[in-house]
């Protein structure tokens, strides 16, 4: 690749530039807080950055045993003490939600920073904080992990929470039976961590909302967080099965990612779109020359997306900044240097497929995600109330060279203005896929999916590299409709132009405006019933109550079909 950069270095670079910017905000109390009102636990994670610079890992020889490091690390030590109970457990309010529990991240940051400490002989208080540590380590094993003692298959109905917090817990137990030199701890949840790494998909995808049938699909945004876990079981074990589980998510995500590094989110039932790429385990990724080259290119977007200011003024999710840095710091520690090549989601003629229905296409300067996946969540009441479960609802995501992400492939929860199709039917709006196919036919990508009283599909054909047709289509089997269908478009620019030429502002005002759309560089145009509606705001499930900012609001476009006219077109050009 063109930047022979190290990798390592670059992530510790990125690490240490930041610490002025961390240090500025540690409160009195030793914690780390960017956003008040987010959660003060994921902030924490940064304790490891702040130990790795300390420990002389970063470029900076000025921060290696730095004074001001040390009284940092020392007052988040002191907080962690205080706010971990007899338990381990640590409590705190997030976004309205009242949680309490182990937080395996932090513990995970806590004990990493102590076993950098230790080998710099500093004088810590390592009797109290091991003490804190193993409490913590002793309830996750009798709340979360004695359960799964000999389970094969990792399903949220017998883990009781998602599988990245299952991959998380082992990995924190076992490094802190290592650090701590409690073998018995490593013993334990060694076997679980084998069972999990080896419960992979096929197509190289932990599920979150899985069964036997493993008919939940991949959650990518989530995946690189059990990705990164099981590296680092890999890491502290050196065992095969944690190899071979990395090599298919290493395959898995340099193939189902849009050119610009960031997650799909069409294919995902819990996470929305979010353009920069996650940081969580690239390390992972490098014990193969392709999966250097993605970690590069992640990298590289994600820094792209972090150029401005300070960190945390530069990105809307504050939160995830201390997080970030501690994860560049854990990709240089454990980073296995080599020859790098382009990821297949980089190549111009990239086209990949799942083995349930759901495919990625590269077609010149277009990226197209098409899927019928089942909505299995809506149906499943082991998930119907969870609000991390989102409702799988459209069939397709567009993504272009000079845009990135123009038709967000993003699901939500209990709103039908966020499905490709719905209906009204008998009992209830019919809204959801049951499931059906993704292809190629004749040049054009197609989706076709089954709901419980109509079929539907979507026929995506581009012209140009700078114009694309959208065919959007019904099949009245068992509901006269009507039906409506339509997409919604990501953020690109703060107002739109109707087809008089007016411009009406995305404010808070909601606007109802039919015909053709200028939208930054992007021109829809359709049939005269072609209409738009702003803002249609999004289930937030890290909210108690559900609700998004402002910020987060999205143009919805729509048009009615019926028995009589069951299909439309809809014309997507890009200036």
């Amino acid at each position: 690749m063109a930047d022979n950069t190290s990798l390592p270095a670059a992530f510790a670079a990125e690490a240490a530039g930041r610490i002025d910017d961390l240090l500025a905000h540690q409160q009195t109390d030793g914690s780390i807080i960017y956003d008040p009102a987010a959660a003060p636990a994921w902030q924490q994670h940064v304790m490891l950055a702040l130990a790795f610079c300390y420990a002389g890992l970063g470029p900076d020889a000025s921060q290696r045993q730095s004074p001001r490091l040390r009284q940092a690390i020392l007052k988040m030590g002191d907080f962690f003490h205080q706010h971990f109970d007899e338990r381990g457990c640590y409590h705190y309010l997030s976004h309205g939600y009242d949680i309490s529990g182990v937080d395996q991240h932090m513990t995970y940051a806590w004990v990493q920073t102590l076993a950098l400490m230790r080998q710099m002989n500093e004088d810590i208080p390592y009797d109290a904080w091991s003490d804190k540590i193993l409490r913590a380590c002793q309830t996750l094993i009798d709340h979360r992990l004695r359960k799964l003692v000999g389970v094969r298959r990792f399903m949220a109905r017998v883990m009781g929470t998602s599988t990245n917090h299952v991959a998380f817990y082992v990995s924190t137990i076992y490094r802190c039976g290592q650090v701590l030199g409690r073998q018995d701890l490593c013993d334990f949840v060694l076997p679980i961590g084998r069972a999990l790494a080896a419960d992979i998909h096929s197509d190289g995808y932990w599920e979150e909302h899985g069964d036997l049938l493993r008919s939940g699909g991949p959650t990518p945004g989530y995946n690189y967080l059990t990705h990164c876990a099981v590296a680092q079981m890999y890491q502290f074990t050196r065992e095969d099965v944690f190899l071979a589980a990395l090599a298919k998510s290493t395959a898995f995500h340099s193939r189902f990612s849009y050119p610009d590094a960031s997650p799909i989110d069409l294919i995902d039932e819990r996470v929305r779109y979010d353009p920069q790429p996650r940081m969580w385990g690239l390390f992972g990724f490098s014990h193969w020359d392709v999966g250097r080259g993605m970690a590069r290119n992640m990298f590289q977007a994600w820094q792209a997306h972090n150029r401005k200011g300070s960190l945390a003024a530069s990105v809307p999710n504050a939160t995830a900044l201390p997080q970030t840095l501690a994860r560049l710091c854990e990709n240089a520690m454990y980073w296995n240097s080599g020859p790098e090549l382009p990821p297949p989601f980089a190549a111009a003629d990239h086209r990949a497929a799942l083995a349930l229905p759901a495919a990625v296409f590269r077609r010149g300067a277009w990226f197209v995600a098409l899927s019928a996946l089942p909505a299995t969540n809506s149906f499943d009441p082991a998930y119907r109330t969870n609000p991390f479960a989102l409702d799988r609802q459209k069939l397709f995501s567009v993504w272009h060279e000079k845009t990135g992400l123009i038709i967000d492939g993003s699901h939500s929860k209990y709103q039908c203005d966020y499905s490709t199709f719905w209906a009204d039917a008998e009992h209830a709006k019919d809204f959801c896929p049951c499931g059906g196919a993704v292809g190629e036919e004749d040049g054009d990508l197609i989706a076709r999916a089954a709901y419980k009283t109509f079929y539907a599909q979507v026929r995506l054909r581009p012209l140009s590299d700078s114009s694309l047709q959208i065919e959007l289509s019904v099949d009245a089997a068992g509901n006269r409709g009507p039906f409506l269908a339509g997409f919604t478009l990501w953020r690109l620019a703060g107002q739109i132009t109707d087809s008089r030429g007016q411009s009406h502002a995305l404010g808070l005002e909601p606007l109802n405006l039919s015909g053709g759309f200028a939208y930054g560089p992007v021109r829809l145009s359709g049939p005269d019933d072609l209409r738009l509606r702003w803002p249609i705001s999004p289930f937030n499930s890290y909210a108690a109550d559900g609700k998004s900012p402002p910020a987060a609001s999205q143009l919805r476009v729509e048009l009615e079909l019926t028995p009589q006219r069951p299909h439309a077109v809809v014309t997507l050009t890009v200036l």
